[in-house]
C-alpha cells in the first residue's frame, strides 16, 4: 500500500547526473503522497519524469508529440506498426506474444490527438525490465515492415486470395477498427466537435484516421513519420511506482539514448487556435441509430466554447471546478435549464471541460432532442448564461463540488500510476507544469481564497467565457439520415474504383503477388524464442492480501476488512431481491438509476444531493446477478447499495443511507418521466464501442435462462424491454411498481454488508454502523435462489446500421469452483492467442477477437469490429480441428504462457476499498481463491487434451450464437439448420 514519505533527505539531488540523466527537480506532494523527480538526458534532452511511490504496481510509458496534417491515420497506423517487429526482436507483432508471456496489469498503446503514447504496467520486477525492452526497441528501432504495413493499415486484396480474376477489396486492421469508430454516433459528433473547435494546425484532422482517408497514406511517408516525430528529443518517458530507478536510467541511456545526437523539436509544437471574430455553426449527418430513439427525435446538438491555454493550471483547474458547477446534478444551472424541462434525451457524451488539447474547451449538448427544438436549446443556453452572471451560485453547491473533488483526491484507485500519467499527458505534451498540476489541495485553497475575497469570482468567470465576449464559439448540431450508410459504402465504392482503375498491370500482380506473401508470413511458424518471458519462480506466489473477517452485528451478516484507506471508510449493503416478481425484477435497473435522484421525506431532491456530495462520494445502487459458483443450477439476484466517505463524515453517511432507504420519495411523477426518459436515451448510446460486451451477454442469454434474464436487465433485449415498457405504462403506474420494490427490499433480514476501513477507525465505524443496522426494518424474508435451467441451442441477428460486425458464440461448460474451470481458462488464453487472433484478426481484419470463461460456467468467443461475420462464427466452430491440429506441438513454454495470461487477471491490483468483494458477492475466499491460483499453475498437458475433447469435440447441447451488426442475406445458408432470430 502506498505510504507517506516522510523523510525529505531525498535519495537523489537536483544538478547531480545519473547515468546520463541530470536531476533538474525534485518535489514532495502530500496529495498523493509520492516524490516527484525530473530529469532531462544530457544528449537528447529527452524529458525523463519519475515518481517515486510506494506502490507495487510499476508503471512506464514513452510517449511522443505527433501531429499529422491529413486523416490518413498516420499516428494511429504507425502505433500499431511500431509493435510488429524491431531490430531486438524481429518477431511478427511481439506486443500481442508479450501478453502471454509477462503478468502486466496494463499493457497497450494509443494515439491521442497529438500525441501517441506506450503504457505499461506491472507488479512484477522481471516482467518490467522484460517489458521495457520490448517498448524501447519498438519505438526506437522498429522494423516497419511493407506487409505489416498491409496488415495493420490497410491494402487491396482480392476477395479470393488465390484467384486473380476475383475483385479487388479493401482490408486492414485499423482501417476496420476505424470503420467501427465511426459507426458510432457520439464518436463522430465529438470527433467533429474537435475538429471544427480548433480547426487552424493538427487538430482540424483525425488522428486515428478517417476510413476514406486512410487508403490515400503511403507506406514511404509512415516511415518517414516515424523518422521525424519518435526521436528521443521529442519523447518524454514516463516511470512510476518502487522499482530501482538507476537500473531503468541505465538501461534507457546505455542502450537507445545515447546513441542518438539533440535535435531542436519545435516542429512538433502546437500553437494556440486563433480566436475566431464571431462564432460559428456547423451541422453534420449521422447515421439512423436502430436501437435509438424514434427518427424525429435522433438528433444532437452542441456548444463548444475555447477557453485557456492548458499550460495555466490555476485557471484551467478553475474552469473545469465552474464546468462540475454549471452542469452537474440537480444544483447546476444547465441541469435546471436543459435537462428539467424534459425536452431531450439528457446530456450528451460531449458534454463537460476538456483539457486534452494545447487549448482547453467547454461542452454543453443535448442528445435525443427534436430539430424544431434546437433553437429553444440556444435560447435557454443564452438565458442561462445570463441568469448565472447575475444571481451567481448557492454557496453550498460549490462546496459539494469542491469537497468531492478533496474525496478524490484520497480515493486510492488500484491504477493510481496509469490514472497519473492519462491525466498529466495533454499538459506534458504541451511543456506544461506537470508537478505543478498535481498539487490539488493548493489549487483548491487558492479557489477558495479566491472565492472569499470577490463573492462574484466565479460570475466574472462566466461572464469572460460563456458571455457573447467570447466569440469563439462553436454550435453543432447533427441529425439522422436514412441514406448515411448508403452514402459510405458508395464513397468506398467510389474510392475503390479510383484506386483499382489507376492501378497497370505491374501494380495489380504487386497486390496478388503481397496478398499470398502476407497469407504465407500470417500463417508462418514463429520462432518466439527471442522474446523474454517470465519463469515459474517469478509467479509462483499469489498476492497477499489483508485478512477478511465475518461478524454479525445486529442479525446482519457483515464482512470486515481492515487496510490501510487513506482516511476512507468503505460501505456495501447487498439486499436480497431473488423474491420480486418477474415484473418487479424487470424494473430494478430503472429503480437503482433513479432511486437516488427523487430526495427524501425530509428534503427535496436538490437539498439531498447537496447534502449528499458535502459528505460522501455518492451512494449508488446496481443490480447484481451471482451463478453459483459451486454447481451452477441457482442463482440470485442482489441490489446493492455503495457509498464512501472520509472517516470524519462517516457518521453523516450512514444517516443520509439511513435517510434514503427508508424515506425514498418517488412522488414527482414529472421529474421521474424526466430520469426515466433519460435512462432509456442514455442506455442506447455506446453500443457499437462496447459491441462485443454486448454480443457475449446476448449469445449467453440463448444459453441458460440465467443468461437470458441477465440480457433482459443489461443488455440489448434491456434497450428493447425499456422502450415498449414505458409506451404502454403511466408514468403514475410506473412509480407505484417502483416503491413497491423499495418497500420489500430494504430490511436487514434480506441484508448483508462489507465495510472496509483503517484499523485505527474500524471500531468507531461499526458503532456508526451498529445505529444504521438498528433502524432498518425487519420484513419478510424472500427465497434465496433460483433454479437455472438450459435452453435449446438457437442463433440471434441484432440488425444495427454500421458497417462492421460483433460476433460470439457461447455455450455451457463447467462452474467456477469445479476442477476444470481454471483448465478451459487457462485453453481460452491459449485459443485466443494461437488461434483467434491470428485467424480473426490478422487474417480476416478484425480488430480484436478472443475466447474467455466467465465465473458462471459459460465459456464464450467473441470478435470486435469485424468486416466478417459468418467467417469468424466459422471460425469458432472450427477451434476443435485447429486444437487437434495443433495437437502435437502443445509444449510447454505454449502452456506457460496461457498461465500467465490467466494469471494477469488473478494477480491483478485490487482497490483497497474493494478487497474481499469475491468473498463478499460469490463466497469464494482468499482460500479458495489461491487454491484456484494454484489449479492454473498445475495444469498439465495431458489435462488441457482432456478437457479439449470434453468439452470441444461434440457441438455442445447448449449454445447460442449472435451476431450484432448490418442486414446479411447469407445467414440462413448454414449447415446447422438453425435458422436465425433476426432482431431489428
Amino acid at each position: 500500500m502506498p505510504h507517506v514519505c516522510t523523510d525529505r533527505q531525498y535519495k537523489y539531488s537536483e544538478g547531480k547526473i545519473y547515468n546520463g540523466f541530470q536531476c533538474e527537480r525534485i518535489e514532495y506532494i502530500p496529495d498523493f503522497e509520492l516524490m516527484s523527480c525530473s530529469l532531462r538526458h544530457l544528449g537528447t534532452g529527452t524529458e525523463f519524469w519519475y515518481i517515486d511511490r510506494k506502490d507495487a504496481n510499476n508503471v512506464f510509458s514513452i510517449n511522443f508529440r505527433t501531429t499529422p496534417f491529413d486523416s490518413t491515420g498516420m499516428p494511429h497506423i504507425l502505433e500499431h506498426l511500431s509493435l510488429c517487429g524491431s531490430k531486438n526482436f524481429p518477431v511478427r507483432d511481439p506486443f500481442f506474444k508479450m501478453l502471454n508471456r509477462s503478468v502486466a496489469t496494463f499493457m497497450n498503446a494509443m494515439t491521442g490527438p497529438d500525441y501517441t503514447l506506450y503504457p505499461f504496467s506491472t507488479m512484477n520486477e522481471v516482467d518490467f525490465r522484460n517489458l521495457q525492452k520490448i517498448y524501447m526497441d519498438a519505438v526506437f528501432r522498429p522494423n516497419l515492415a511493407y506487409l505489416d504495413f498491409l496488415q495493420e493499415g490497410w491494402r487491396l486484396e482480392h476477395k479470393e486470395l488465390h484467384n486473380r480474376d476475383s475483385e479487388l477489396i479493401i482490408k486492414g486492421v485499423v482501417y476496420n477498427e476505424m470503420k467501427g469508430a465511426f459507426s458510432e454516433n457520439a464518436q463522430v459528433f465529438i470527433q467533429n466537435l474537435l475538429n471544427n473547435m480548433l480547426p487552424s494546425h493538427t487538430y482540424g484532422f483525425c488522428s486515428g484516421g478517417n476510413p476514406l482517408e486512410i487508403p490515400k497514406l503511403c507506406h514511404k511517408d509512415l516511415v518517414e513519420f516515424h523518422r521525424k516525430y519518435y526521436h528521443p528529443s521529442n519523447a518524454r518517458i514516463f516511470c512510476y511506482g518502487s522499482f530501482d530507478l538507476m537500473k531503468t536510467l541505465k538501461f534507457v541511456d546505455e542502450e537507445y539514448l545515447s546513441h542518438h545526437e539533440r535535435i531542436d523539436n519545435s516542429y512538433s509544437c502546437i500553437p494556440p487556435q486563433d480566436r475566431w471574430a464571431q462564432p460559428r455553426n456547423v451541422h453534420i449527418p449521422s447515421r439512423l441509430d436502430r436501437m435509438g430513439a424514434s427518427f424525429d427525435r435522433q438528433n444532437q446538438i452542441a456548444i463548444g466554447l475555447l477557453m485557456s491555454d492548458i499550460t495555466d493550471i490555476q485557471e484551467s483547474f478553475e474552469l473545469n471546478v465552474l464546468s462540475e458547477v454549471m452542469v452537474r446534478g440537480p444544483n447546476s444551472a444547465f441541469y435546471k435549464s436543459l435537462i428539467e424541462p424534459n425536452f431531450s434525451g439528457g446530456y450528451n457524451q460531449s458534454t463537460g471541460f476538456s483539457a486534452d488539447c494545447k487549448d482547453t474547451y467547454f461542452v454543453v449538448g443535448l442528445q435525443d432532442l427534436k430539430v424544431e427544438d434546437f433553437k429553444k436549446f440556444n435560447e435557454l443556453f443564452e438565458q442561462t448564461v445570463q441568469t448565472t452572471i447575475k444571481d451567481g451560485f448557492e454557496e453550498q453547491h460549490i462546496k459539494s463540488v469542491l469537497h468531492n473533488l478533496e474525496l478524490s483526491l484520497k480515493h486510492q484507485s488500484p491504477h493510481f500510476g496509469n490514472a497519473l500519467l492519462f491525466n498529466s499527458t495533454s499538459l506534458w505534451n504541451h511543456e506544461g507544469d506537470v508537478v505543478a498540476n498535481l498539487r490539488v489541495s493548493e489549487m483548491i485553497s487558492t479557489l477558495r481564497q479566491r472565492l472569499q475575497d470577490n463573492k462574484n469570482y466565479l460570475q466574472e468567470k462566466v461572464e469572460k467565457y460563456f458571455s457573447n465576449n467570447n466569440t469563439h464559439k462553436l454550435t453543432l448540431t447533427m441529425s439522422p439520415d436514412e441514406m448515411y450508410e448508403e452514402n459510405f459504402k458508395q464513397a468506398e465504392a467510389e474510392m475503390l474504383q479510383q484506386k483499382v482503375c489507376a492501378l497497370n498491370k505491374k501494380q495489380l500482380e504487386e497486390i496478388y503477388e503481397n496478398g499470398i506473401k502476407l497469407e504465407a508470413s500470417q500463417k508462418s511458424e514463429v520462432n518466439a524464442d527471442v522474446l523474454p518471458c517470465l519463469s515459474l519462480t517469478d509467479v509462483k506466489e499469489p498476492p497477499k492480501l489483508p485478512q477478511i473477517t465475518t461478524d454479525t452485528i445486529q442479525s446482519v451478516p457483515t464482512q470486515l476488512c481492515k487496510v490501510p484507506t487513506n482516511e476512507i471508510t468503505y460501505l456495501k449493503c447487498l439486499f436480497n431481491i431473488t423474491g420480486l416478481i418477474q415484473e418487479e425484477i424487470m424494473l430494478v435497473p430503472l429503480f437503482c438509476n433513479v432511486i437516488n435522484e427523487m430526495g427524501t421525506n425530509y428534503r427535496d431532491f436538490r437539498e439531498f444531493d447537496k447534502l449528499v456530495l458535502s459528505k460522501t462520494a455518492g451512494i449508488d445502487f446496481k443490480l447484481n446477478f451471482v451463478e453459483n459458483v459451486e454447481n451452477a443450477k441457482t442463482y440470485r439476484l442482489g441490489l446493492m447499495m455503495t457509498t464512501h466517505a472520509l472517516d470524519k463524515n462517516v457518521s453523516d453517511m450512514f444517516c443520509l443511507s439511513e435517510e434514503l432507504l427508508l424515506n425514498f420519495k418517488l412522488e414527482d411523477t414529472d421529474r421521474l418521466k424526466m430520469l426515466i426518459e433519460n435512462y432509456i436515451s442514455n442506455i442506447s448510446v455506446g453500443i457499437a464501442s462496447s459491441g462485443h460486451l454486448y454480443a457475449m451477454l446476448s449469445a449467453a442469454g440463448l444459453v441458460t435462462d440465467a443468461g437470458q434474464l441477465k440480457s433482459l436487465l443489461s443488455g440489448l433485449d434491456h434497450i428493447g424491454f425499456m422502450k415498449k415498457y414505458v409506451e404502454k405504462t403511466s408514468t403514475e403506474e410506473i412509480r407505484d411498481r417502483l416503491k413497491s420494490i423499495g418497500s420489500k427490499v430494504f430490511s436487514k433480514n434480506n441484508m448483508r454488508a462489507a465495510i472496509n476501513s483503517s484499523e485505527s477507525y474500524q471500531a468507531t465505524a461499526l458503532q456508526h454502523y451498529a445505529r444504521f443496522v438498528d433502524s432498518l426494518p425487519n420484513h419478510n424474508e424472500m427465497k434465496t435462489h433460483i433454479d437455472m435451467n438450459m435452453l435449446q441451442p438457437s442463433q440471434q441477428h441484432y440488425l444495427m446500421n454500421i458497417p462492421v460486425n460483433y460476433c460470439s458464440k457461447s455455450f455451457f461448460a463447467v462452474p467456477y469452483l469445479h476442477d476444470d474451470h481454471p483448465v478451459l481458462r487457462v485453453l481460452a488464453k491459449l485459443v485466443s492467442a494461437k488461434y483467434l487472433l491470428p485467424v480473426v484478426r490478422e487474417q480476416n481484419g478484425a480488430y480484436g477477437a478472443g475466447a474467455k470463461i466467465g465465473s458462471d460456467g459459460i465459456f464464450s468467443f467473441f470478435s470486435y469490429r469485424d468486416p466478417h461475420s459468418l467467417k469468424t462464427l466459422g471460425a469458432f466452430d472450427k477451434t476443435y480441428e485447429w486444437l487437434k491440429a495443433e495437437n502435437e506441438k502443445l509444449d510447454q513454454q505454449t502452456l506457460f504462457e496461457s498461465k500467465l495470461g490467466v494469471l494477469q487477471q488473478l494477480d491483478s491490483p485490487i482497490a483497497p476499498g474493494n478487497i474481499g468483494i469475491d468473498n463478499f458477492l460469490y463466497g469464494v475466499s482468499h482460500e479458495m481463491f489461491v487454491k484456484y491460483r494454484s489449479r492454473v499453475l498445475s495444469v498439465t498437458i495431458d489435462e488441457l487434451r482432456t478437457v479439449i475433447d470434453k468439452y470441444f469435440k461434440e457441438e455442445p447441447k447448449h449454445y447460442g450464437k449472435v451476431i450484432l451488426g448490418p442486414a446479411n442475406d447469407q445467414l440462413d445458408d448454414e449447415e446447422s439448420g438453425l435458422k436465425w432470430n433476426i432482431i431489428s
